[in-house]
Order: structure tokens, then sequence, then C-alpha cells
């Protein structure tokens, strides 16, 4: 039996900003629904291997749940150690052509409450490994909207410095956030290379090393990059972590803080307070 007719998005416009990275805005034949910022939009497209059915493959919403003319997926093309199936279909896709979708999911939003109803005003570290940025992005966006009075700190690791997709609207956010003394919009952007010496990422001359660096402490049991830049230690009572990438990243910065007694909600105290949410992909 085929899969039962699905809704088209469009692809109305595309930014290639390497051979294999790309953002993809989509205009939904439903429109755009109401969402949470960091929730995923299934994307499907003719199965390869089986006729008549549908590959279907989520993928993470960067744009705010506030735009209603087109959806935005920041999407990397899967080539090595295998090709990805899915995204091979997608590449050469043009601006007109068509996929079937489902409308938003998952749970991967922003906590606004805490477990005593009273509101979340903890920092917000947001450690994001290659595409595992864009739901941030989503939420930055949102939460500027929101007025937040919240404190973001977006931790951002890539390979190369090509891989460090939006990072010039992340810098403005920054220059904005100095601009106004913190005043109203406190946000720290920090983004590190794990390939600093090749080629490629010549010129580079930020922090090396993987995403889960930036938030562990000095050799010598001194503040993080992350701590330094904020100038104060994390601790359970001023900090919660959202994290996105792919489950090594995530494993690894988890490892990262539970020593220090930050948990996911499965640990949760028991009053029911956490202070780790996070979504790994393959």
């Amino acid at each position: 039996m085929s899969d039962a007719p699905s809704p088209a998005a469009t692809i109305r416009e595309r930014v290639d900003l390497t051979d294999s990275l790309a953002l993809f805005r989509f205009e939904l034949e439903n429109g755009i629904p109401d969402y949470a910022a960091g929730q995923y939009l299934t994307l499907g497209l003719p199965h390869p291997d089986k006729p008549g059915k549908i590959l279907w493959r989520p993928y993470s919403i960067s744009s705010p749940p506030e735009r209603k003319d087109l959806m935005e997926l920041y999407i990397r093309w899967a080539r090595s150690p295998v090709p990805g199936k899915f995204t091979t279909l997608l590449w050469p896709l043009k601006i007109g052509d068509q996929l079937a979708y489902k409308d938003p999911k998952g749970a991967f939003s922003i906590e606004h409450q805490r477990p005593d109803g009273g509101p979340e005003t903890r920092r917000m570290v947001l450690m994001g490994g290659g595409t595992g940025i864009a739901p941030f992005m989503a939420y930055i966006q949102h939460l500027r909207k929101l007025g937040t009075t919240r404190q973001i700190v977006v931790c951002h690791g890539a390979s190369y410095v090509e891989e460090l997709g939006y990072r010039e609207e992340l810098l403005e956010w920054q220059r904005e956030s100095v601009a106004c003394g913190r005043k109203g919009w406190d946000f720290h952007y920090l983004a590190t290379v794990s390939r600093p010496k090749e080629p490629a990422n010549a010129g580079w001359d930020g922090p090396g090393g993987r995403v889960e660096s930036l938030v562990q402490p000095a050799a010598d049991g001194g503040p993080s990059p992350a701590e330094v830049v904020v100038g104060e230690r994390f601790t359970t009572a001023n900090t919660s972590f959202y994290i996105c990438g792919f489950d090594g990243t995530v494993q690894s910065v988890k490892a990262a803080v539970e020593s220090r007694d930050f948990r996911t909600k499965k640990e949760a105290r028991e009053d029911g307070g956490y202070d780790i949410k996070f979504e790994s992909y393959g």
C-alpha cells in the first residue's frame, strides 16, 4: 500500500554555503503552522528502492515560529562514510521543486517555567555541533521577539570555518548586545573548529577543538572558555544547557557538565528540576 498523499513543500529559496551545506526555505502548501522553536519538520521524497513509498527525514527548523512566509532548514549533504540516501536525492533539487512534508513536531523546545511554576530565568547555554546550530537560530530569534532578559550563550563547533553556519548573524547579535551594554539583550557567541591546523582553516585565530571544549574547565581547574566570557562559573542555580548535534557530540557535552551535577530530565531531582535538554541525530 502506498503512503497517503501529503501536502507539498516548495523550495522558494536556496543558499549554498558550501558544496555540502545549504539553507533551504520552503513554502508550505497548508501555510506555516504554529509550532514551538526547536521543533522539526519532516520532509519526504519518493523512495529510491521502494516504488510507491515515501522516504521521510526530520530536520530542525531554523526559522522562528513568528515567520509565516517561508520555513527555513539548514541541511548537510551526508557524503561520508556512506552517502545519505535522502540528502543525495535532495541535493540536485532547485527552486520550484517540491517535496512532501509533515507538520512540525518535537519536544526540544525552550523551558520557560521551573517545576514549581515560577519563571525560568537561568542563562541558556546553547551547544551546537555542525548543523546542530539550526534549532538554536529559531530559539534566539523567538526569544528576541519575546524581549527575553535571560542571558544566552551560543557555543558552536565545526570541523572547518566555512561550516560555522549563521556566523555573521550570530556575530551581529553579539555586537548589538555589546552596544547596549548587555542591558535588555545579553548575548554571547563562541565558535571553535576541530581541525585548526588544516589549510582550509588558515587565518582562524579562534579556539581549536570540539564544541565541548568550550565548557570544559581549564587544565589547571580554572574556568572554561565560556565561563571566562560570562565572568562566572556555571552552576545548576544559574545555568541550563541545550545540546544539539550528532550523538557523539551530545554525549561529549553531557559528559563535560554532568560531573558538576547538571542533570537531564531522566535524572531529574526530587522537585522535578533538571538542567540539560538535548536532541541528537545520526
